[in-house]
């Protein structure tokens, strides 16, 4: 008797529909990284940009919030590595960890500043800063900001995929 569950030759609505999400999801997706890459902008912080986008952001309006809470963390990212490169001549090895609890410390207490109050949001402008390992400056924050914002808009684009294919689905069961 094998563990693997029976596989049906014949798909249900629902897989239909499940499959339908996936290749819309997938289409923006892929669309969003060609239009990235064509004009030489990182993916990687794009798709950073699609999850800030998506965390916790029920609506478009929690979405834009967590994209400005990415934004802000983009900048916190390139004013930490300029206080680390400071401190290091003072403290050495010790700059970064420093720097690092100071970081945390604000964008923890940013938790009070409703709607910009995701910090994992704030957490992955953080990792897409410093992930990028570009040098901290107005350029580099124009890079990576403009990456993120057409992965929140890509996100975006998405979910009004996911409802589009869900609503056919209701329409064609109704």
């Amino acid at each position: 008797m094998s563990a693997l569950p029976s596989l049906t030759a014949f798909p249900t609505a629902k897989t239909a529909q499940f499959h339908a999400v996936s290749l819309s999801v997938a289409a923006v997706a892929g669309l969003a990284t060609l239009g990235v890459t064509s004009v030489m902008l990182p993916p990687t912080a794009m798709f950073l940009g699609w999850a800030a986008f998506n965390l916790a952001g029920d609506d478009l309006r929690g979405g834009l919030a967590n994209t400005v809470s990415h934004l802000l963390g983009l900048a916190l990212g390139a004013g930490t590595a300029l206080l680390i490169g400071a401190m290091t001549p003072m403290l050495g090895l010790l700059a970064t960890p420093v720097a690092v609890i100071g970081v945390v410390i604000v964008v923890l207490s940013l938790r009070e500043v409703a709607p910009i109050n995701n910090p994992l949001a704030y957490f992955l402008g953080l990792t897409s800063f410093f992930y990028s390992g570009l040098s901290p400056s107005g350029s580099t924050l124009a890079v990576l900001g403009t990456a993120a914002v057409i992965g929140g808009a890509a996100c975006a684009v998405a979910a009004f995929a996911q409802n589009a294919v869900a609503r056919t689905a209701e329409v064609r069961h109704a």
